[in-house]
């Protein structure tokens, strides 16, 4: 059975686009709210949360039916599971899920893979305990219908006032309200599960539609109690829906895999939210799912209360999402090869980006630079935290080699034109001679200010080279900025770097923090590859990007390189036919500018047989 979680706050008083008219009735809610507590004094404008669970309820289902209450909230659409193929990457169960919710974290870290407590409890805070140390006196109640819940949570629950375990529906929503209006709780969390059980017995069907609606007549009971609330003491009650996974796409009975439909979940809420709430972003190096992942996380529903209790957000909470109120903070946080390569995240902030790994701050960027790549990872599984006006963004990736990785490629002019340079990311180059096929002796060597004269500053920071033509070449930064360096003389001109814009590369500013690898393609036209998946294209008489730029990397574009497109770290001229597209995991494709297509047999890695002495 699986389990979901629903932050609700309070309507139609409350925000704007809640309904006007009573969600239950003054008799309903009466009757609810037999349950006598001790009461607790609350002063006018008392920050409180309702976090309402519905279990298994797939999100597509809702809009067809006669779901008023989920409908006055503010309801996006947000994945769960992780992201595939990474350290994060769950089953959509509900162990899994709920634990993702109710800690902020995907089971690499909260440590949860299936729904049977006996195998292990939560490995990190939950929510509650969150709330507990920053606010010590709050009064917590967790409701959970599925047992399991509070179960997985047993160290947490040390720390909650008012704790139940299994029962109905119904009455997980009578003991809710009697906690809302009664008790006056601080943080409420009512899971109900009828949906989820109803799906599993009968799949989507009348049936299904049929306990959906009762579980959305449940949350208005809890939406009135709320506003019943508020109107007595003033209080700003936040709520939030959300669900711990859909359903299989075949007919609903079951869940735990990776489809669309099983990813998808929502988060429903009574404030309008921010821009990582309400946008779906496409600019991200993984579109997987039909660019599911640029929607928000469940992941988000921990650091949004915390961030609306007033509850700082600090690098050591290491939680996975950016809040959906207040700043946005690193949004979108992901490696540009699922778990290797660079960090790439979405930011419009004006300041800067602290970069943790491991607890450690390792840099400081601008926000808006969008990408990093550590060149000093040690081998293994590293987390990186972002910290970005007071939101935090985690994830954990892991690193092999990753001082021999080639970051940007050089075909240096010269005379024969068998001279090519390979920059790695430890800060070290390689001369190779293309004719041999084979490193030169005495290499790699450091990449400093005696080596490359006016380089060696931004050795770290090295993301492109483009060889413009037989005097100069481009060099280009992860910080989004650029050098021009002269070829004849060997050095740096002056009055460099400069920062990439529309100014000085017409086309190309929206894209500066982007370039992963460059190539001129040697027809006048030169070739920006980006983090993201996509390419622009250059005219070099011109200079300024083509029109209708940039376009996906793909398979039709790119033959061969589709699958590819956010993993390519550098690109060389070989010689006059053909290509060598380096990968971030140390491999590389052969492309053939004749038939305009990779070579077959490719990706090959790079190693002693195949371009030896490059690493």
């Amino acid at each position: 059975m699986k389990k979901l979680l629903l932050l609700v706050s309070v309507c139609s008083a409350l925000f704007t686009g809640c309904q006007e008219k009573p969600l239950v009735s003054p008799a309903d809610l009466s009757e609810s709210m037999a349950v006598s507590t001790q009461a607790l004094p609350s002063a006018s404008g008392t920050k409180k949360v309702l976090l309402v669970g519905i279990d298994g309820l797939q999100y597509d289902r809702i809009q067809p039916l006669n779901t008023p209450n989920l409908k006055s909230l503010f309801l996006k659409k947000v994945y769960t599971g992780g992201v595939r193929g990474a350290l994060g990457e769950q089953v959509t169960l509900s162990g899994p899920g709920w634990m993702s919710v109710l800690t902020g974290t995907w089971g690499n870290r909260h440590g949860v893979a299936g729904n049977d407590p006996a195998a292990g409890k939560a490995q990190v805070k939950s929510l509650f305990r969150y709330v507990h140390e920053g606010r010590p006196n709050a009064y917590l109640a967790s409701i959970a219908t599925w047992a399991p819940i509070n179960q997985f949570l047993a160290d947490d629950m040390a720390v909650v006032d008012f704790r139940k375990d299994g029962g109905t529906d119904a009455a997980s929503t009578t003991l809710a309200i009697d906690k809302i209006v009664n008790v006056g709780a601080d943080l409420v969390f009512v899971h109900l599960d009828e949906v989820d059980e109803v799906g599993h017995a009968s799949g989507f069907g009348t049936a299904y539609d049929n306990v959906i609606v009762e579980a959305d007549r449940e949350l208005g009971q809890l939406l009135q109690a709320v506003q019943t609330r508020t109107a007595r003491t003033g209080e700003d009650w936040l709520v939030l829906t959300v669900t711990d996974h859909g359903r299989n796409p075949s007919g609903g009975f079951s869940h735990g895999g990776q489809t669309e439909s099983e990813k998808t979940s929502f988060i429903g809420m009574n404030k309008p939210g921010n821009t990582e709430f309400n946008t779906v972003a496409t600019g991200i190096p993984n579109l997987a799912f039909n660019g599911l992942y640029g929607a928000p996380a469940q992941t988000s529903v921990v650091p949004t209360i915390l961030r609306f209790l007033d509850i700082p957000l600090t690098p050591a909470m290491k939680l996975s999402s950016a809040p959906l109120l207040g700043t946005d903070g690193p949004r979108k946080l992901l490696f540009a090869n699922v778990n290797t390569g660079p960090l790439t995240w979405l930011s419009s902030s004006g300041s800067n980006a602290q970069i943790y790994r491991n607890d450690n701050l390792i840099a400081t960027v601008p926000a808006s630079q969008g990408t990093y790549r550590d060149n000093a990872a040690p081998s293994g599984t590293n987390n990186y935290t972002l910290l970005i006006d007071q939101s935090i963004a985690s994830i954990q990736g892991t690193s092999t080699n990753v001082g021999t990785s080639i970051i940007a490629a050089w075909d240096w002019y010269d005379a024969n034109d068998n001279t090519a340079y390979f920059f790695r990311s430890n800060g070290t180059y390689v001369k190779y001679n293309k004719l041999t096929n084979t490193a030169v002796a005495g290499y790699p060597q450091p990449v400093n200010n005696s080596t490359w004269p006016g380089l060696g500053s931004y050795a770290g920071l090295i993301k492109a080279t483009l060889h413009w033509d037989n005097q100069k070449a481009f060099v280009f930064l992860s910080d989004g900025r650029f050098l021009r360096y002269d070829m004849v003389t060997d050095r740096t001109d002056a009055g460099y770097p400069q920062a990439v814009t529309n100014t000085t590369w017409p086309g190309l500013g929206s894209y500066a923090s982007k370039i992963a690898a460059t190539v001129n393609w040697g027809n006048g036209k030169v070739y920006f590859f980006l983090s993201d998946g996509r390419y622009l294209r250059y005219d070099v008489a011109t200079n300024k990007a083509d029109a209708g730029y940039p376009r996906t990397t793909d398979n039709s574009t790119w033959p061969g390189l589709g699958n590819y497109a956010t993993q390519i770290s550098a690109i060389l001229e070989w010689d006059a036919r053909y290509v060598y597209v380096i990968l971030s995991n140390n491999t590389f494709i052969k492309y053939d500018k004749v038939a305009d297509a990779a070579v077959a047999g490719y990706p090959q890695p790079i190693n002693a047989a195949t371009l030896p002495g490059m690493l």
